[in-house]
C-alpha cells in the first residue's frame, strides 16, 4: 500500500516546482503524489505533466478552495484505482528533504502503536530557520475573547500553548495543528468525508481537526521531522481575505457550537475590530497606512454587527 501525498495548487508555479522537485526522489513503490490544481492560469498543469510525469494531476475547472480541492484529489486517486493506506496533506509552499516524509510515515505507524488514533505532523520552520508555531492549544471562550484585546504576539502565545513531550519519545502532544503537513490514516479521511466543502478558505483544517478530535483522534508533533513553510511569515493585510476569514469562523463556530458559537464569533470580531479601529482612526488623518487599516476594520466591524 502507498502513502498518498496530496497538494493543492493555484498559480504560483515556481513554489510548486520547488516542492515537487523536493519530492522527486521519493520511492514510487511507496508514495504517490497527487496535485489538485484550482484552475491555474500560469501553466502549472502543463508544467507538472512535462517535468514531473509521475505526478497525478487533477485539474479543476474553477478555484474550489483548499478543502474541496483536497477532496477532489483524493477522489481522483480512488477513481484511478490507486490503493493507499495513508494520506499526507502538504502545502505547495513548503521545502523539505523527501526523507522527512519517509520518516513521518514511519512515525504515523509508531504513534498509532503508542497512542492509538492519531494525526502526525512535523515541526515547521520559517525560511530563515526560525520556529513557525503551527500548533494550537485548547482554550475556553473567555480566553478566546480576551485575545480580541491582545497584541498579535500575545494572542498567539495563548492560542498556541506549549506542546507536551510524551515520555520516552520524540513526540509532542498538542490539541491540534494547522494543515501545513498532516500525515494520517486514509480511513480517517473517509470516515470524516474529507473537508467540509461549504468552506472555501480558512478554518477548513480546524473543522476537520475538530471532527477528528471528536471521534478520539489526537495530534502529535514528531520533533525528528522538520519542514520549511514559506507562507508562514507575514500575511498581507487584505480586506477580502479578512472578510472570508471572519465568515468562515462564524460558519465553523456555528457548526460545532450552535447559536452560542455564532454569538461568540460575532462578539469576538466586534471587540477585535473596535479595539483596532479606535486607536488607528486617530492617526488616519495623517497616515495613509493607518487610514486603510482603520477603514478595513470598520468594514469588518459592520460585517460582525
Amino acid at each position: 500500500m502507498k502513502t498518498a501525498i496530496v497538494i493543492v495548487t493555484y498559480n504560483g508555479w515556481p513554489i510548486t516546482q520547488n516542492c515537487l522537485a523536493d519530492l522527486a526522489a521519493l520511492p514510487q513503490d511507496d508514495f504517490v503524489i497527487a496535485v489538485a490544481d484550482n484552475a491555474s492560469t500560469d501553466g502549472t498543469v502543463e508544467n507538472i505533466r512535462e517535468q514531473f510525469p509521475h505526478v497525478k494531476v487533477y485539474p479543476q475547472t474553477e478555484n474550489l478552495g483548499f478543502g474541496r480541492a483536497n477532496n477532489a484529489a483524493v477522489q481522483g486517486l480512488k477513481d484511478d484505482g490507486i490503493k493507499f493506506d495513508a494520506i499526507c496533506l502538504l502545502n505547495n509552499d513548503t521545502r523539505l528533504d523527501c526523507d522527512v516524509l519517509v520518516e513521518l510515515r514511519k512515525s504515523l505507524t509508531e504513534a498509532q502503536t503508542r497512542f492509538g488514533d492519531v494525526i502526525v505532523v512535523p515541526t515547521v520552520r520559517n525560511s530563515d530557520g526560525s520556529p513557525q508555531h503551527n500548533y494550537f492549544a485548547k482554550i475556553n471562550a473567555l480566553q478566546f475573547m480576551l485575545n480580541a484585546f491582545r497584541l498579535e504576539s500575545s494572542a498567539a502565545r495563548h492560542l498556541e500553548g506549549t506542546p507536551e513531550l510524551c515520555p520516552d519519545s520524540t513526540f509532542y502532544k498538542t490539541y491540534w495543528a494547522s494543515a501545513v503537513c498532516w500525515m494520517m490514516p486514509a480511513n480517517l479521511y473517509g470516515m470524516l468525508g474529507g473537508f467540509d466543502e461549504k468552506i472555501f478558505m480558512y478554518y477548513e483544517d480546524w473543522d476537520f481537526a475538530r471532527r477528528a478530535i471528536n471521534i478520539g483522534y489526537g495530534f502529535y508533533i514528531q520533533s525528528k521531522c522538520s519542514i520549511i513553510h514559506l507562507g508562514g511569515g507575514s500575511a498581507k493585510n487584505n480586506l477580502s481575505r479578512a472578510l472570508q476569514h471572519d465568515r468562515s469562523q462564524e460558519y465553523v463556530f456555528g457548526k460545532h457550537m450552535g447559536p452560542k458559537g455564532i454569538k461568540l464569533s460575532r462578539a469576538f470580531r466586534v471587540c477585535r475590530s473596535f479595539a483596532r479601529f479606535l486607536p488607528t482612526s486617530i492617526f488616519a488623518l495623517f497616515n495613509r497606512k493607518f487610514a486603510e487599516y482603520a477603514k478595513n476594520h470598520l468594514t469588518l466591524l459592520k460585517e460582525a454587527l
